[in-house]
Order: C-alpha cells, then sequence, then structure tokens
C-alpha cells in the first residue's frame, strides 16, 4: 500500500470515528434497544413476583386481593364486553402470560366460566406459592404463547386474553397469531397493554416491545421505524378494533380480535 492511500484510508476511518461520536449518532444508537439477556431477565420477572407477594401487590394491592379473591367477579371492560356479545352459556377464556395469579376472575353473571391460565414461568411460581402457602384460586399451567397449538387444539377456547404480558415477548406476533388459532371462529382475542412500555421502563428485564394505537391501528414496534401493524399481519381472517381506555387508573391500549367464520 502506498504512502498516498494509507493517507486516504487513515483520513476515511477518521472521517467514520467523528461521524460515529456525532451528537445525532449518539442519540440514534441511545434509540436502539439494548441486549438483554433473555435467563437474567427471566430471573428478575420472578423476582418481582416474590416481592409482589411479600408485600401484597407492591404499589398494586388492588389486584393482589381481586387475584386472591376465589369469587372475583370478571372486572375488565373489554372482556364484559365479549362476554356479553357470546352467545354461550359457558364461556371458556384462555389467559396468556398469566403470571402466577389470573387476573381474569372466576364468575360473570348469566354464564359459566373455565378459565385457563398459563405462563412460561409457571413452575418457578408454584415455587413462589408453595413457600408462602398460598393455594391459588385457580393454577396457571406452564405453556408458553409460542407453545399454545402445541398444548391446545385450534378453536378450542371462546376468547383468548393477555395482559401487560406481551410486551414481554421475544416476538408478540407469532403469540398472537397463536391465540388467533385457538378461539373457534366467533371467538375473541383481547389484549390490554399499557402505552409503549418498553420504551417506558427503558427496555429492562423482559419489557422489550412497544404496543400502541394510531388512528384505531394497533402498533407494534421495538425501534422507530420498524413497526408492526396487527390487522395488516393478520389480514382478512379476523375484524380488530384498537382503542385506548382507562382502567384501574392507568391508561391502556386495548385491542379486541374478532375470529371470522
Amino acid at each position: 500500500m502506498t504512502r498516498t492511500v494509507e493517507r486516504s484510508v487513515r483520513r476515511y476511518l477518521a472521517g467514520l470515528r467523528r461521524r460515529a461520536a456525532a451528537p445525532v449518532g449518539r442519540e440514534l444508537r441511545m434509540r436502539r434497544p439494548p441486549v438483554v439477556r433473555r435467563r437474567v431477565a427471566m430471573e428478575q420477572e420472578v423476582q418481582f413476583w416474590r416481592d409482589w407477594f411479600d408485600t401484597g401487590g407492591l404499589q398494586w394491592p388492588e389486584d393482589f386481593q381481586f387475584a386472591m379473591d376465589p369469587e372475583a367477579e370478571v372486572a375488565d371492560p373489554l372482556l364484559r364486553e365479549v362476554l356479553e356479545a357470546s352467545p354461550r352459556a359457558r364461556v371458556s377464556i384462555l389467559d396468556v402470560g398469566a403470571g402466577p395469579l389470573t387476573c381474569v376472575g372466576v364468575r360473570y353473571h348469566g354464564k359459566e366460566l373455565a378459565v385457563t391460565p398459563v405462563d412460561l414461568l409457571a413452575r418457578e411460581y408454584d415455587r413462589i406459592l408453595r413457600e408462602r402457602r398460598v393455594d391459588p384460586p385457580i393454577r396457571t399451567q406452564p405453556v408458553s404463547g409460542d407453545e399454545l397449538l402445541a398444548r391446545f387444539l385450534p378453536d378450542s377456547f371462546d376468547v383468548a386474553f393477555a395482559r401487560n404480558a406481551l410486551d414481554h415477548a421475544l416476538d408478540p406476533l407469532p403469540i398472537i397469531e397463536n391465540m388467533v388459532a385457538v378461539v373457534r371462529p366467533g371467538g375473541y382475542v383481547v389484549l390490554r397493554h399499557t402505552p409503549n412500555e418498553a420504551v417506558t421502563e427503558r427496555y429492562k428485564q423482559l419489557h422489550q416491545w412497544n404496543f400502541d394505537e394510531r388512528d384505531g391501528r394497533c402498533i407494534v414496534w421495538r425501534r422507530p421505524g420498524r413497526e408492526r401493524d396487527v390487522a395488516a399481519e393478520m389480514g382478512d381472517r379476523v375484524e380488530l378494533r384498537c382503542t385506548r381506555d382507562q382502567f384501574i387508573g392507568y391508561e391502556w391500549v386495548c385491542c379486541t380480535i374478532r375470529k371470522r367464520y
């Protein structure tokens, strides 16, 4: 390599370093979600639930009391809406990413409910329950959202529900696909997530995805410019409605997906 070429290469590399150090470059790098070690994040999630039990719900004592109540009536307005719309006297509900205690409830007037909570970390949660001598109203089964079709038959539930759970997934869209697959034609998938939770939590622990409502569309995203429209990905198989509401003192992105016949 001649000295002239060497000088040209050094100038080129120096220019790259200057651009990388520029304020705009730093800002763009800060927007990129950090790499999260999944095992460590899951350990932190288990510790969160230990603290939740030990403190009676942390800053959510009403949630704790509701989940511990063996006679709790369904409170979520989205679920109440689809229960009213269901023609069935007995309604089966799959609670995906339920945690150690489902937040669905066990009663609804005029309906018999069969609630099936599932969670990837259910075995760890069982250990927490045993240590604290808690007998849950309904025990969570060890099934991840990615495994729904390996554990349950297609068209086997009336409703599939997830609350503040799919933002924890490696990829929420395949799980939503699975939830649609396991509900019957005419059944519902109900998603309730706090807006842009991963940004709020700075992509810590398992908070890796953001749910947002934009002009009635349900948008799932991790990076600006890399956004996924749930209705567009589901196609003609479903009817989707996305809104925002206030529930238990928080704002939520609410997505109701009806599986077409």
